[in-house]
Formats: C-alpha cells, structure tokens, sequence
C-alpha cells in the first residue's frame, strides 16, 4: 500500500443515516428508501413504500441525499454501496449516508471500497444483533479505510470503471444464457406435449389421476430431531433445504410419500411446484399425485405436470387467500391429460433424461464461470486497494 494513510471515514465524511421512525404510508407519496432497495448498485423503487410531503421534509432536514453522495445498507444484508448521480426524489430510512466534506476525496472510490469482498466480510463479522445484523454510526464514523492521494483514487477508479465494464458485460452475457438455459427443459417439454396432444386422445386427469392432500400435525408435536418411532414431517422449504427438519410420530398421520412419488406445492408464491426425492409424511401444503400406474408412468406424469400449458392455467386460476396462491384442485383434476401407449411414455420419458444431464451441464459450466467473473472482480479489487492495480 507503500505510503497510503489509513483514516477512519469520518475524517473525510460525514457519516448519518436515515430516519429511525415508521412514518404513515401513502399508496402515493414521495419514497422512502430501505437497505432493500439498493441493489447492484442502483437505488431500486419497484418494492417501495410512500410517503407525505410533511414527512419527506422532515425526514430531509437531518438525512437529506444528493448527487454525489453514497447511500450503504447497515441493517441485514450489510453492503450494496450505491453512488448517488442523479437528482434524488425521496428519503432514507435506517439507510448510512456518507457526504464527502474533503474535496481530495473520490466518491466513488470510496464505493468501490465499501463494496469490497473483504470489506464486507469484516463489517459483517463485526456487526450487532442476534437475529438481524446491523452496524451503527459510530462503528462505521470509525471504520479505517486507506486512502490514497486524489490522484491515485482518480487513476484506480478509472481503471476499475474500465476493467468492471468488460466483466459485467461478460456477466451480463452469461445471465443471460443461464435464463436460455433454464428455458431449455420447458421449451423441450412443451414441445413433445405438442406432438403428443396432436396425435393422442386427452382425458380429464381425475380419470386416471389421484390429488391427495397432506395432514398438519399440531406443532405440540413435533420434535427437531429424529427419534425411535418419529418420521421426517415433509414442507415445501425441504426440497430447497434440509437446514429445518422436523419430525412427528410415524402413527400420528396416514399421509406418507415414497421418493419417486409426485408431490405438488400446493400455496405459494411459487404456487404448483412439481416436486419429488423426498421420502417420509407431508404435511398441508403439499397434494400427491397417484396415477394408476397400468395407464400412466409415474414419470410420465411428473414431466406432464411440469410442462408450460398446465403450468400457466393453473398458475392462472390460483385463488388468493390471505395474500397467498393455492392450487385450484378441481380445476386440476379437471385438466386435460393425452395419455399415449405405455410404449410411447416409456420413449418421451426417455428422451426427457438424457436431455437432463446435457442441460444440467451447460447451466453448471455457466454458472461456473459467472462465479468465476465475480472472484475476478474481487480480485481486482484486492489489488487495487493493496496499490498493486
């Protein structure tokens, strides 16, 4: 770092925040800024919530924004600096503000340091609270960060503003084949059930099809570890993650699913999950479906449930209940199914898994390399605040 200083920001910056109150919310109004709205170095106000004009006011006496100012999550997700470069029409709330009041300052390098990997990863370990972390103003006001001439921040951030460009437009790039390719399996289901609606007859799913719902056991008893008799208690979170187990009594419910059976979520949001590789009892929230296997393969049908056609009907026609979807179960069972020769099932199902691990492979290598891009960008930030750029 050869002969940068190290000073705490508030030598350079005033450090506030925004305010700490819950104003009344409007349906229109100025908005008020939350740690959740910055995002990928942008302020994001499509979740926001409104405010008065009284409040906007009083709210900007203490705390209000301009151009060239850096706005910082210092509640939950610590981080997400973003540099203000456009006339600001709302307010912060438990949102840091840092104003530079040293003209041989750059605010945006001071950016590109608050962003930093390893910058957060010390913020976070050093940060309060047990349930939601969060730093304060002091903590914060004291934090030391080097600080090179004005010219040397000059020259950094445009070399970091040059090399970033290139990456994120690579990264741009590659987002944008790994939504290509997350459309793959749907693009290749909805076309073999357009060949296969073409040419088969089509019955309502309730004719070969059973929806079953799950139990809800009382939460008196469950237990969160596994015991002699208790059985895991499947929820819809289990097939993302198996961090939450929960056990009941293997006597307590009749509700039981194999790990090849064809589960659905039944509420969301995401509503109708087509789920399976989970054995044990389910609860409420998730329906199983059971063919009769002499006409439907099971994975006949897993794949059917998944294709784009059932998705969006029934995705459509989800009831709210209490601001969630739930799966219209009649509108299922009355669904439309072309149900070919076994012969032909066993062929589509075929042709479906070897399709998976060709597609499985082009999304892991790209998600590789997007992961890639980004130790890249975090590379080169360790070097240019070691003076090495």
């Amino acid at each position: 770092m050869g002969k940068w200083q190290k000073k705490a920001i508030s030598e350079v910056y005033d450090v506030r925040d925004g305010t700490h109150d819950s104003p009344k919310y409007l349906k229109e109004g100025y908005p008020l800024v939350t740690s959740k709205n910055l995002k990928n170095n942008e302020i994001e106000l499509s979740n926001v919530k409104y405010i008065s004009q009284d409040d906007y006011d009083s709210i900007n006496k203490r705390s209000n924004v301009e151009i060239g100012d850096v706005l910082f999550a210092m509640i939950g997700t610590i981080g997400n600096p973003v540099l203000i470069k456009e006339e600001p029409n709302y307010a912060i709330k438990n949102v840091a503000l840092f104003k530079k009041k040293d003209v041989n300052q750059d605010s945006k390098f001071l950016t590109y340091y608050l962003g930093f990997e390893k910058t957060i990863e010390k913020m976070t370990s050093e940060a309060r609270g047990a349930t939601q972390k969060f730093v304060g103003l002091t903590y914060l006001r004291d934090f030391k960060i080097p600080l090179p001439s004005l010219p040397e921040q000059i020259s950094i951030v445009a070399k970091l503003d040059g090399l970033f460009e290139k990456i994120d437009r690579a990264i741009g790039l590659l987002k944008e084949n790994i939504a290509h390719t997350d459309d793959l399996m749907g693009s290749m289901l909805d076309g073999l059930f357009d060949k296969i609606y073409a040419n088969y007859k089509t019955v309502p799913l309730l004719k070969h099809v059973d929806f079953v719902g799950g139990s809800q056991p009382p939460k008196s008893s469950f237990s969160y570890e596994k015991k002699e008799g208790y059985v895991r208690l499947i929820q819809i979170r289990d097939y993302k993650s198996d961090k939450h187990l929960v056990y009941i009594k293997e006597d307590s419910t009749k509700k039981f699913c194999e790990e090849d059976d064809v589960m659905i979520g039944r509420y969301g949001p995401p509503v109708f999950q087509i789920l399976r590789g989970i054995k044990g009892a389910y609860n409420v929230a998730l329906m199983k479906a059971i063919p009769d296997e002499e006409v439907i393969i099971k994975d006949y049908l897993y794949y059917f449930l998944m294709n784009g056609k059932i998705q969006n009907y029934i995705i459509s026609i989800s009831q709210r209940s209490a601001g969630q979807s739930g799966v219209n179960k009649k509108a299922l069972e009355a669904y439309e199914i072309a149900i070919p020769p076994m012969e032909v099932q066993k062929k589509i199902v075929a042709i479906i898994k070897a399709a998976i691990p060709k597609i499985n492979k082009t999304q892991n290598l790209t998600r590789q390399n997007l992961e890639n891009l980004k130790a890249l960008k975090n590379s080169l930030l360790d070097q240019a605040f070691k003076g090495e750029l």
